[in-house]
């Protein structure tokens, strides 16, 4: 697949989603986009592994109001293709995560640009323009769209400069263990950033008894999950009547 269809297909892709997770379909994901990336790419496992290694970073954080927080799922495009044409996981996790550090600034400029639409929408309103108003409602999006389609689109056009550093870089002894251990540590940031929400204090003993279960008894993680809800439901249910 040539860059140019690659571009059209996922930076299409991202804008959409986007627009759809406003009117809360939940359908932009890490998890999602990159199983798609992977799928344009030929590597869905790549997909998959960018992509869960996202979505662990992202547990966690919400945007409420005019909150801006990383974007993961644009994070995942760019890793998932950038990893499958690298052929290294880390080299694309790593690009992932600054991808999605760098995509908060268009976050603010798509918000920031939606404002105007919406007072036009207020002013529309005013006058009992209702045409109008749902006009400038759906035009409101268009800055949502734009804000992901635009960059995925611009950057799979030059996503081979980015491969040949990626290349480079895997080429350099040094700085490819520090990929390596980079694109190892991400997933226990993730974690790490979900147990701040947690109340250890509280829950502690949960904590300890998972570590050990997974530690020691090597207890895979699907097992863990059936634990772990057994013992939310007898927690909150007050234990044993």
């Amino acid at each position: 697949m040539s860059n140019l269809l690659l571009g059209l297909i996922l930076g299409l892709w991202s804008g959409v989603a986007m627009v759809l997770n406003l009117s809360g379909l939940g359908v932009r994901t890490p998890i999602i986009t990159g199983i798609l990336s992977g799928l344009c790419v030929g590597n869905v496992k790549m997909g998959l592994d960018v992509g869960s290694v996202m979505l662990i970073n992202s547990l966690g954080f919400y945007t409420y109001g005019g909150a801006t927080i990383p974007d993961f799922i644009t994070g995942s495009i760019f890793g998932t293709v950038v990893g499958a044409k690298a052929g290294d996981v880390n080299a694309g996790i790593v690009v992932a995560q600054g991808i999605s550090l760098l995509m908060t600034q268009m976050d603010i400029l798509g918000r920031s640009t939606t404002t105007v639409f919406q007072h036009l929408g207020e002013a529309a309103l005013a006058q009992n323009n209702i045409p109008k108003f749902e006009l400038m409602t759906l035009m409101g999006t268009l800055p949502w769209l734009l804000s992901r389609a635009v960059p995925v689109f611009l950057g799979m056009l030059l996503i081979e400069n980015v491969v040949v550093l990626t290349n480079f870089a895997n080429s350099v002894v040094w700085i490819q263990k520090g990929l390596a251990v980079v694109g190892g540590a991400l997933p226990a940031v993730g974690f790490a950033l979900l147990l701040t929400y947690m109340d250890l204090k509280k829950y502690w003993p949960f904590f300890i008894i998972g570590f050990v279960l997974y530690a020691y008894a090597g207890m895979g993680t699907v097992a863990l999950a059936l634990v772990g809800l057994a013992a939310a439901s007898f927690f909150v249910r007050g234990g044993v009547e």
